[in-house]
């Protein structure tokens, strides 16, 4: 490299003209048809046989585009002629390089390329900047007029404008790729919320067809995705029941209530019939798609939830309170025409018959005394108010004088078996109820098990306490549901009188007390409650 060359192509605010070229990030990037043209065109309009778009950095100089320049894609910059023309706003013009003192040592001149006729106009940026030149290059001499310099500083002219459109448009794809970034992002966002909700969400179009099932509507209505979509909210696939069981007709549904009204319908609820499953119920909130542009009504958006196990407790409790009032009115009625019957004889009294009415009178207010007992004891439980009073009791002890009536009665015989002299601290109150309510049902399900055997067994750190029939066992369908609030089983079409509470409170008590209940059954070979309890 000649020094002196160098020296004297390095402007003085070349640091700043760096960085305005590499703002537009062109340099050494692939070719570009708009700059190949522009090459190819001044080839062909100056009538030489090279032509290309440089672009002046630091140490190098890169070229953009070039014909006739083979596969050279860069050059030094102490030796390409562009380092000239960035330094003339104008145009830089050598018509014989041969003759002109400044490239008396240049390479590119004194070398087998030849070089010499160079003319080059600078890419100015808006601001001021040349950044590189469009520049046509010779092994001739050749004049160049000021005809040619005018169309050349055009030419470069039109190339500054290309440049500054590919940054414009650089610029504008990546605001479209953050844009589409940020999107993206949102509807993951949207997708994950979609994929977590509580509830299902659903989205039909102008035609009722479904579109979009999420994940819980999916799961709720037991259909896949593709499934979903190959239907219509009204698909004769499912029946659309009313709550009371009956055919909900197409036009009550609430998807086709809102979209003939066009306006929303909240917590509507129906059951829907598959043809091979379970009944389920859902509660519908349905609300119109609005085009904002049009405001044609283009479809609906559905949220539903399942609302199954509500509408069992509902239904529940209605069978609860129709069986309450029957299992309360039956003792009060016995108990009624027990008294009316003393009051009548009360001046011409007959002992047995007082006695037997007594009798009666008694096992009619025993009878009101645990229904309303069990009543109390329920609502104690729902309302968290079910309190343990524990001291240190004997296990035997405990069973034996809950167990007396059953001895009493002569009809079965308690058999207790294993770890009977253990002690345990809970609340004996409500142990003794337990142990009472499982044996009292083995008593009612399996009235021909003579035996009922009350098992006590320690395991690690608890007792467990286990009270067996050989009665006829209980339906499989039946065990999920035994310590549920207001389930009554019934055994062989047999229906037994009760509240459906024993079991659950039996729950209740044994949870309150650190411990788990549990049933193990065999149909035709009985069945074993059992609980258990720390024995700490």
């Amino acid at each position: 490299m000649d020094n002196t060359f160098a020296t004297n192509i390095i402007p003085d605010n070349d640091e700043e003209r760096v960085a305005a070229l590499r703002r537009y990030r062109i340099l050494d990037t692939p070719t570009e048809k708009a700059f190949d043209s522009i090459v190819e065109l001044a080839t062909e309009v100056f009538e030489v046989p090279m032509a290309f778009v440089s672009l002046v950095d630091a140490d190098q100089v890169f070229f953009k585009a070039a014909v006739g320049m083979g596969n050279s894609r860069s050059g030094d910059r102490g030796h390409c002629l562009c380092s000239l023309g960035v330094l003339n706003p104008q145009c830089t013009i050598i018509e014989n390089a041969l003759i002109d003192p400044v490239l008396v040592n240049n390479p590119l001149v004194h070398s087998d390329f030849g070089l010499r006729f160079y003319a080059g106009a600078p890419l100015t940026t808006h601001d001021g900047f040349a950044i590189g030149t469009v520049c046509l290059v010779d092994t001739q001499p050749r004049t160049f007029d000021e005809h040619h310099e005018r169309m050349l500083q055009k030419m470069a002219k039109v190339t500054m404008q290309q440049i500054e459109l590919r940054l414009a448009h650089l610029v504008e794809v990546e605001k479209q790729v953050a844009i589409n970034a940020r999107i993206a992002a949102s509807e993951r966002r949207f997708q994950h919320i979609l994929d977590t909700m509580a509830e299902g969400v659903g989205i039909i179009d102008a035609t009722g067809k479904l579109t979009y099932a999420n994940a819980m509507a999916q799961r709720i209505l037991g259909l896949t995705q593709s499934e979903i979509k190959d239907r219509t909210y009204d698909d004769p696939r499912w029946q659309n029941l009313r709550v009371d069981g009956t055919p909900l007709p197409d036009e009550d549904h609430p998807m086709a209530v809102m979209m003939n009204t066009g306006m929303a319908v909240y917590d509507f609820e129906i059951g829907v019939q598959p043809p091979d499953k379970e009944r389920f119920y859902i509660s519908i909130n349905a609300a119109p798609i609005i085009d904002q542009q049009t405001g044609q009504l283009t479809g609906g958006i559905g949220t539903f939830m399942d609302v199954t196990n509500r509408r069992k407790v509902i239904q529940q409790k209605d069978e609860f309170i129709s069986v309450a009032s029957h299992e309360l009115k039956t003792p009060v009625t016995s108990l009624t025409a027990s008294l009316q019957l003393l009051n009548r004889m009360k001046d011409n009294p007959k002992p047995e018959m007082m006695a037997r009415f007594i009798e009666q009178s008694n096992k009619s207010l025993n009878k009101l005394n645990s229904l309303i007992k069990d009543l109390l004891n329920s609502n104690r439980i729902s309302q968290g108010q079910l309190n343990l009073r524990k001291t240190e009791f004997t296990i035997a002890d405990m069973i034996t004088d809950c167990c007396h009536h059953i001895r009493t009665a002569g009809t079965h015989e308690i058999v207790l078996q294993g770890d009977i002299n253990l002690k345990i601290c809970a609340d004996e109150q409500q142990i003794d109820q337990v142990i009472v309510n499982l044996v009292n049902n083995a008593v009612k399900y399996a009235p021909a098990s003579r035996e009922i055997h009350i098992t006590v067994a320690q395991e690690a750190d608890k007792v467990k306490i286990s009270v067996n029939d050989k009665g006829p066992g209980i339906g499989p369908e039946k065990v999920p549901h035994l310590f549920d609030r207001y389930f009554r089983a019934d055994y062989s079409g047999i229906q037994f009188s009760g509240l459906g509470l024993g079991l659950y409170i039996c729950a209740e008590i044994i949870k309150k007390h650190g411990g788990e209940i549990g049933v193990e059954t065999e149909m035709g070979k009985g069945s074993t409650f059992w609980f258990t309890l720390p024995l700490q």
